[in-house]
C-alpha cells in the first residue's frame, strides 16, 4: 500500500532539490528550481516556458529557493511558504550539517558556476534567508556541493563541489566570501556528484556522466584518484557516506542500480538494487542506518532497507571486518508525481512516530511537491 501524500505544493518552477532543516527539530525545508526562460520577450521573463529543451543561446537559467513549513492547521496538515529567493537555476542545496560558529548556514549549486551560501535568521520570518557570500564564477554550471562537518563540528568546514565541466573543488567559507582552495580535473564528462566520506573527511567520492565512481584525497594535488570503478554502467550521479555505519557509502546511477560499498575494498560492491529509475538522489535516514531514501526520477521514489549481517537494525557500528552480506529490499515506494523524481529528504526529527517519519520530494517537469510518511512499519 502506498503512503497518502499529506500535502502538496507547486513552486511553478520545474522542482530538483528538496532539503528538511537540520537544526531545533524543525518541519521547515527548502525548495531548489531550475526553469529555463526564453531570452527577448519580456511576458516569458515572468512565468517559465513549458519547453525546458531550448538551448542556452534561446534561454536563461533562473531559480528559486522557497523557505516552507510542513503546518498542521484547521483545515488539516499543509504547506506554507515563507520566504522566496530569485537566483541561478539550482542544482543542488544542501544545509551545513551542524552551525557554523554559531550561525545556520545552507548552500546552493547553481548554474551560473558559484555555490552560493546563505545564513538562516529565525528572528526575521520575511527574511529568513540572506545571502552571505559566493565562490568565484565558473564558466561551467556547479552541479553538486557537500559540507564536510557532518560528524564533526568545525568553525571552518570545507565544502566540495563539481562542475559540469567535470572539475571538483574544494572551497572554505571567507568573511564574505567561498574561497576556492583547491581544484582539480575529476572526470572527463559533467561531474554530476561529489560527496564527502564523513568518517574522513580528506576523502573525497565524485560520479561523472563518463560512467565513474572514484575517490580522491583532497590534500593531494587531484593528479590521480585513489580509486576509479566503472562498476556502474551509465553516469553515476548520486553518493552519500552512511554517517551511522562507517566504511559504508551509497552510490546510484542512470543504471537504475543503488550500489553500497565498503570502501575498505572497492574493487566490486557488497550488494546491489535495481530501483527501476535512474538514481538522482540518495539520502540515509537521520536516525535509523538501514533506511535508504531514493530519489529514482522515472521510477518514483523509494525507502530500501539495507541490512548488515551481525549489526542490529538501530546499532550504529563500523561494517564488519570480513564474510558479512549485506541485504537490500525495497520497503515503500511514493509514485504519486507525474514527472522525472529528483529532490529528496527525511525530515530531520521525528514529529509523530506513531504515524510515521516525514519525507518530502518534488519532481521537475510538473514542478511538484509531495510531503508524506514512511510508515513505521513495512506496509
Amino acid at each position: 500500500m502506498e503512503p497518502p501524500s499529506l500535502a502538496s505544493f507547486d513552486p511553478v518552477y520545474c522542482a530538483d532539490s528538496l532539503e528538511f532543516c537540520p537544526y531545533n527539530a524543525k518541519q521547515r525545508f527548502l525548495i531548489g528550481t531550475y526553469q529555463l526562460l526564453k531570452t527577448g520577450n519580456a511576458s516569458d521573463q515572468a512565468a517559465a516556458d513549458d519547453n525546458q529543451e531550448l538551448t542556452s543561446a534561446d534561454a536563461q537559467r533562473v531559480g528559486r529557493i522557497y523557505v516552507c513549513d510542513f503546518a498542521e492547521g484547521d483545515s488539516g496538515p499543509g504547506i506554507v511558504e515563507r520566504q522566496r529567493i530569485e537566483t541561478s537555476a539550482i542544482f543542488d542545496i544542501k544545509w551545513s550539517y551542524n552551525r557554523v560558529n554559531g550561525r545556520e548556514l545552507v548552500g546552493a549549486a547553481c548554474a551560473d558556476g558559484k555555490v552560493h551560501v546563505y545564513a538562516a535568521d529565525d528572528s526575521s520570518e520575511g527574511s529568513y534567508l540572506s545571502l552571505l557570500g559566493a565562490s568565484d564564477s565558473e564558466s561551467s554550471m556547479c552541479c553538486s556541493l557537500d559540507w564536510s562537518n557532518k560528524l564533526a563540528e568545525s568553525s571552518s568546514p570545507e565544502i566540495v563541489a563539481s562542475q559540469s565541466d567535470g572539475t571538483l573543488r574544494i572551497l572554505k567559507l571567507g568573511d564574505s566570501c567561498v574561497e576556492t582552495v583547491r581544484e582539480w580535473h575529476a572526470h572527463d564528462a559533467e561531474a554530476w556528484i561529489s560527496a564527502f566520506d564523513y568518517w574522513s573527511t580528506s576523502s573525497v567520492y565524485s560520479g561523472g556522466d563518463d560512467m565513474r565512481f572514484k575517490g580522491w584525497d583532497s590534500r593531494m594535488d587531484g593528479s590521480s584518484p585513489a580509486f576509479s570503478s566503472r562498476r556502474h554502467q551509465a553516469g553515476v550521479c548520486s553518493i552519500q557516506s552512511n554517517f551511522h555505519r562507517q566504511f559504508m557509502v551509497a552510490t546510484g546511477s542512470y543504471d537504475e542500480t543503488v550500489m553500497i560499498w565498503d570502501t575498505r575494498n572497492m574493487r566490486a560492491p557488497t550488494a546491489e538494487f535495481n530501483v527501476g529509475g535512474g538514481v538522482w538522489r540518495l539520502k540515509w535516514h537521520p536516525e535509523e542506518p538501514t533506511q535508504l531514501l531514493v530519489g529514482a526520477m522515472y521510477g518514483g521514489f523509494h525507502v530500501l532497507d539495507v541490512a548488515v549481517d551481525g549489526l542490529g537494525l538501530l546499532e550504529r557500528a563500523p561494517l564488519p571486518e570480513a564474510g558479512y552480506a549485506v541485504a537490500m529490499e525495497r520497503q515503500v515506494s511514493f509514485m504519486k508525481h507525474e514527472s522525472i523524481a529528483y529532490g529528496a529528504d527525511w525530515c530531520q526529527a521525528s514529529d509523530d512516530p506513531e504515524a510515521g517519519w516525514l519525507v518530502g520530494t518534488c519532481s521537475f517537469y510538473d514542478h511538484l511537491v509531495h510531503l508524506w510518511r514512511r510508515p513505521t512499519k513495512s506496509i
